[in-house]
C-alpha cells in the first residue's frame, strides 16, 4: 500500500489540512496501513513513547471486530452496521463479512470527512452490497433513516452493530449511552453488538492521562474507562454469558499467551433480546 504523504493528500478526494492529525489515520499508522500524513505518524510516535505497545491494544481491537464479525455470522447475521468506521488500517468490515458470507451487506458510517473519502476508496461503486455515509454515530435516526441504510439494510430482521474504539472518542457529555440505546430501540429483536474501549485503569491512571492529554493537544478526545464504566455504557444490550472482557482474552483464536497490552482494553458482544410475548 503506497503511504499517504502530505503532497498526495489531495487523492482523498476531500480537502485535507496536512497539519491537522486525525485519529482515525492515526489508527491506521499503527495498524500498518498507508492512509496516513506525517502529522498524524508524530501524534502516533508520541503515544508509543509515552506508552510502548499501545499499538499492540490498536491491532487487538481491530482482531476482536474481526472475531466478532464471524460470530454474528456464525448467528445467522447478514447485515451489518459498522459505527466509526475509520480508515481500517487492515481489512474492513465489508471485506470481513463478505469473506465468508458473500450475501452480506454493510454499511459504514463515520462523521470523519477524510475517514468517509478514504471508505469510499475501498468500497467499489458496483458494489450492490456495501455502502458509506457520513454520519454522526449520536444520532440514530439520521443513521438509519439514510437512503444508504433504508436500501442496504432490512431493519426488521437483526443487525450486527460494529463499534469498535469508537465509544471513547465520546466523552460522557456526549452520551454514548443514549445512542446505544436508541439503536436498541430501533433494531429489530436479534441483533448484536459487538464493542471495544480502551480499559484506564489495566493501563494505569497515568499513561492514560498521558495519552489523553497528547491527543488532546492535537485536538482529539480519548476516554479511557474502566471496564465497569464501559459496561454501564450498553444500557439494555444484554452482554452474552462471557461479559465484558479484557480484548485480548475475549473468545480469543487459539491458546496463545496474551500479551499484557491485550488487557488494556475490553470488549463485548451484546444482544437485543426478543420482546416478551404478550399475556392473552
Amino acid at each position: 500500500m503506497v503511504m499517504a504523504t502530505q503532497e498526495g493528500a489531495h487523492e482523498w478526494g476531500v480537502p485535507v489540512d496536512v497539519n491537522v492529525p486525525s485519529l482515525s489515520r492515526i489508527y491506521d499508522h499503527l495498524l500498518g496501513g498507508g492512509h496516513n500524513l506525517a502529522s498524524d505518524r508524530a501524534v502516533a510516535d508520541a503515544i508509543m513513547a509515552l506508552v510502548p505497545g499501545y499499538d499492540v491494544l490498536v491491532r487487538e481491537s481491530r482482531a476482536f471486530v474481526r472475531r466478532a464479525v464471524l460470530h454474528m455470522l456464525t448467528a445467522g447475521i447478514e447485515q451489518f452496521l459498522d459505527l466509526g468506521a475509520g480508515l481500517g488500517g487492515v481489512r474492513h468490515v465489508h471485506e470481513l463479512a463478505r469473506a465468508e458470507q458473500p450475501r452480506a451487506r454493510v454499511v459504514h458510517v463515520d462523521r470523519g470527512p477524510v475517514a468517509i473519502a478514504g471508505l469510499r476508496l475501498v468500497v467499489c461503486e458496483d458494489d450492490p452490497g456495501t455502502g458509506v455515509i457520513e454520519a454522526d454515530l449520536r444520532h440514530v435516526d439520521e443513521v438509519l433513516d439514510h437512503a444508504v441504510t433504508t436500501r442496504l439494510l432490512d431493519l426488521t430482521r437483526p443487525v450486527g452493530v460494529v463499534a469498535g474504539s469508537v465509544l471513547h472518542c465520546l466523552p460522557d457529555a456526549e452520551d454514548p449511552a443514549a445512542a446505544l440505546a436508541g439503536y436498541h430501540e430501533r433494531l429489530a429483536p436479534g441483533s448484536l453488538l459487538a464493542a471495544s474501549h480502551a480499559d484506564g485503569i489495566v493501563l494505569g491512571l497515568e499513561s492514560a492521562a498521558a495519552v489523553e492529554d497528547c491527543l488532546a493537544g492535537a485536538g482529539i478526545t480519548l476516554v479511557h474507562r474502566s471496564r465497569r464504566q464501559f459496561a454501564d455504557l450498553l444500557g439494555p444490550w444484554q452482554p452474552h454469558p462471557d461479559g465484558v472482557a479484557p480484548i485480548g482474552l475475549w473468545r480469543p483464536d487459539g491458546l496463545t499467551l496474551v500479551r499484557r497490552e491485550c488487557l488494556w482494553g475490553n470488549a463485548v458482544l451484546a444482544g437485543r433480546r426478543p420482546e416478551p410475548a404478550e399475556r392473552a
